[in-house]
């Protein structure tokens, strides 16, 4: 009887386990190959991103400073880096969207400027939140130096997305809290 059971239950649980501690080592091996590649492919697409929003700049130095938070785990600025030629920044910023948290880069030049806004991640609604992410809307920021409300429908200077008004707000707050960074550093240096 004592050994039914030890077939019937303790041996399937000590495989069962033996397969997961066997597994669970492999993804940890795969995962120590695959971190450091997939990290640096994001430093290269955010170093891409920022010299595309920026083309002056001759490399970037990252600031160490205050970084601006609008409204906490909302909007708040994710990093900031100053052009080494001193030609302007691009801030990284997080907002609030539709479909949750979503990231943009704006560039900012040396007087503060906005070059470009470029979003790099988004959980918006694909088809009609992403219209307030097409290159052809975020273009409309190109060369302002401030903005008239937090939100886009309120500004003068943008036309907002209708039917995706919040993410069109997103994207505004993002530039605006991107502009505050810029006061908050004082400009390129």
């Amino acid at each position: 009887m004592k050994n039914n059971n030890f077939k019937e239950y303790i041996a399937p649980t000590v495989v069962l386990v033996a397969i997961c501690l066997v597994v669970t080592g492999l993804l940890a091996v795969v995962n120590s190959i695959t971190s450091p590649i997939i990290e640096a492919n994001s430093i290269k697409s955010a170093n891409e991103a920022r010299a595309e929003l920026l083309p002056a700049a001759e490399g970037f130095t990252e600031f160490d400073g205050e970084l601006a938070v609008v409204e906490d785990g909302k909007l708040f600025v994710e990093d900031c880096y100053i052009a080494d030629n001193g030609c302007g920044m691009v801030v990284t910023v997080k907002t609030k969207s539709f479909g949750g948290l979503l990231t943009e880069m704006i560039g900012i030049d040396e007087n503060g400027a906005i070059t470009g806004v470029k979003v790099t991640a988004h959980g918006d609604t694909p088809g009609l939140g992403t219209k307030a992410h097409d290159p052809g809307y975020l273009e409309q920021y190109i060369g302002l130096t401030e903005l008239d409300d937090m939100t886009a429908k309120g500004d003068s200077h943008i036309t907002h997305v209708s039917g995706a008004t919040i993410s069109s707000n997103g994207v505004h707050a993002g530039v605006n809290a991107a502009l505050q960074q810029a006061e908050i550093v004082g400009g390129a240096k």
